[in-house]
């Protein structure tokens, strides 16, 4: 009878994992995280799985806190994240570091202009890698300290953060995905710090070691190493607006609009317009407003993956209407701006941009 099975027969653990090729391993007990992986218990028979084959982890018998905390995350409320997995409860240390963590990426996805945040943020990323060392999620905790500190406009405290972990992706093997996305990010440092030729090499190498990663690397991996490289290509342009030679980036973006990848395409037309507009935001010029207006368009039609193009036009949008006035866009031209914010802030809101958008909400 049910009321006669011993207990920890009824609190049988069952936790999942989740691998990068859709699979999930299913009915173990996870005992232990390394920096080379999981290990555990499946049934009486020890179970190991290497770390670059981990998505993430599904525990048995979640807290709700937990799995509320997820959905916040999906659904772009990240301050509510940051709030549920701090409520976390649990008498496994796992679960307990793994909602420690997940409050950390739910932070620094939620900093946008805050460098008071930023700087909590990374504190708590510190912490929780000197509390977890040789944790399988050490990389991405990593990248997330050095963000956060990058954000907190701390970019050499970032740059030293990033740089080690660009070096132990190839000494202690992470793989080439995190090399990729250190030298991406030491690349956003840089732009951050105003160093627009130091930022444009390093976009270079992140470009290049992801297409060089991008081989060897499993599905879900080719997807995001693809986004970097494009990305990267987008930064070199970007780089150029920091140097304010606003022709050598429409230059440069116009190459990008007319490659026959259409992410590369959207990207390329989203940051011409990009170009166009910064030249042209001192003298309100109409006409080349209306250039950067056309080309923003182009880009958001053509951003199938609805990515960082379509933040990046949206944002750019609304602040042409806004320049433009009642004069060239009719008395409703403040709402229309606010739509694109809107759009830019609710469907990207992830992106920097986002972040500027509510900015402009605010005023």
């Amino acid at each position: 009878m049910a009321f006669l099975l011993p207990a920890a027969y009824a609190q049988k653990i069952n936790d999942v994992v989740l691998k990068k090729d859709g699979s999930r391993i299913r009915g173990l007990e996870i005992t232990e995280f390394l920096l080379s992986g999981v290990r555990g218990k499946r049934g009486n028979d020890p179970y190991e799985l290497a770390a670059h084959n981990i998505v993430d982890i599904e525990w048995s018998d979640i807290p709700e806190e937990f799995l509320s905390g997820k959905a916040a995350m999906v659904r772009g409320d990240f301050q509510a994240a940051v709030q549920l997995f701090g409520a976390v409860n649990s008498d496994r240390p796992l679960v307990k570091a793994d909602a420690e963590f997940y409050k950390i990426k739910s932070a620094v996805a939620a900093i946008g202009n805050d460098k008071s945040a930023a700087a909590t943020a990374a504190e708590h990323a510190k912490s929780w890698l000197s509390s977890n060392a040789n944790h399988w999620r050490t990389p991405e905790a990593m990248l997330l300290e050095g963000r956060a500190e990058r954000l907190a406009g701390t970019a050499g405290t970032a740059t030293i953060t990033l740089k080690d972990l660009e070096e132990r992706a190839i000494t202690e093997g992470y793989g080439g995905v995190w090399s990729a996305r250190a030298k991406y990010e030491l690349a956003l440092t840089s732009i951050a710090d105003g160093k627009g030729s130091q930022a444009r090499s390093q976009f270079k190498s992140a470009g290049n070691a992801a297409r060089d990663a991008i081989a060897g690397a499993s599905t879900a991996d080719k997807a995001e190493l693809q986004a970097i490289a494009t990305l990267s290509r987008v930064g070199e342009g970007e780089t150029y607006l920091i140097d304010k030679d606003f022709k050598k980036a429409e230059q440069l973006f116009r190459q990008l609009a007319s490659a026959s990848e259409p992410a590369l395409k959207a990207a390329g037309y989203a940051g011409e317009g990009e170009a166009i507009f910064q030249s042209a935001a001192a003298s309100k010029d109409p006409n080349a407003l209306r250039r950067a207006q056309l080309a923003l368009a182009k880009a958001s039609v053509l951003d199938a993956s609805n990515s960082e193009a379509s933040a990046k036009s949206n944002y750019y949008l609304g602040k042409c209407l806004l320049l433009l006035g009642p004069q060239k866009e009719g008395d409703r031209f403040k709402q229309r701006a606010q739509e694109y914010f809107t759009i830019c802030i609710t469907s990207y809101p992830s992106t920097r941009w986002a972040s500027l958008a509510k900015a402009e909400v605010s005023k």
